[in-house]
Formats: C-alpha cells, structure tokens, sequence
C-alpha cells in the first residue's frame, strides 16, 4: 500500500476496521503471508501492510511500514516521536507502541537502530485499531 487516508480507530486508505476479511483481502494480491491461530484470529502480512483479523472474520488493525507515504497530520513513517512531541504537544508509551495523547485508534512502532533514541528513533509502523 503506498497511500491513503489515516482515520485513527476508522480506517487506513481503503481497509476499514470492522470490515470482513473477505472484502479487505481482495485488495491486496495473493502474495501475502497468513498466520492462523486455529480459532478464526489471523494476521495477514504483505509488502508493507499487516492485517489482524478478530475470530469473527472482521479487520480489528492495520499497520503500514516503508513505503507508505501518507500521514496523519504530518506525521508519518520515518517521523520521529520528537515531530510527534511538536505537533501533538506530547505522547505515552506502552511497551513497544507510541500514542497521541486523546486520540483513540492509532499508534506507532518505532524502528530498533543502534544507539536507539525514543525521541529520534524514526517511525516504523502507523497502526490503526479498534477502539
């Protein structure tokens, strides 16, 4: 996926949470990895886009990595937690995953570097969920 409209706890370009599998995967090629937990959870991997599906078959997050060139207000991939601190006026973390303050549906990864840095290290992964 190289575009499309970040909408936190909504959608990523055309992958809308709540969708059904069937209709998400036919936007992408069937080139994809798909890692089946047994009881319906999957998570399908392609080029630079993760798909979680929830055991009733229904998009529950999307991440998109390098080559994603759309933002969610200016922040995007290879934007730093600092661009996030500037323009959001401050971020929390919880484990591995980065939030904006009040704005539910949306995280990011950050990339692991040497000489790593939570303020410089650059974006990753833009992560869009289900409230």
């Amino acid at each position: 996926m190289v575009n499309g409209t970040i909408v936190p706890g909504v959608r990523i370009g055309k992958c809308y949470i709540g969708e059904q599998k069937s209709k998400i995967l036919r936007l992408f090629s069937d080139n994809g990895q798909v890692w089946d937990r047994g009881d319906g959870f999957c998570i399908c991997t392609y080029d630079n886009v993760k798909l979680w599906f929830d055991t009733d078959g229904t998009l529950c997050q999307i991440g998109v990595s390098g080559g994603f060139a759309d933002t969610y207000q200016t922040i995007g991939i290879g934007s730093t937690m600092q661009d996030v601190k500037d323009r959001f006026g401050g971020y929390w973390s919880e484990g591995d995953e980065y939030f904006i303050p009040e704005v539910d549906g949306l995280c990011f990864e950050l990339e692991d570097a040497e000489n790593w840095d939570e303020l410089t290290a650059p974006i990753e992964w833009i992560y869009v969920f289900k409230n």
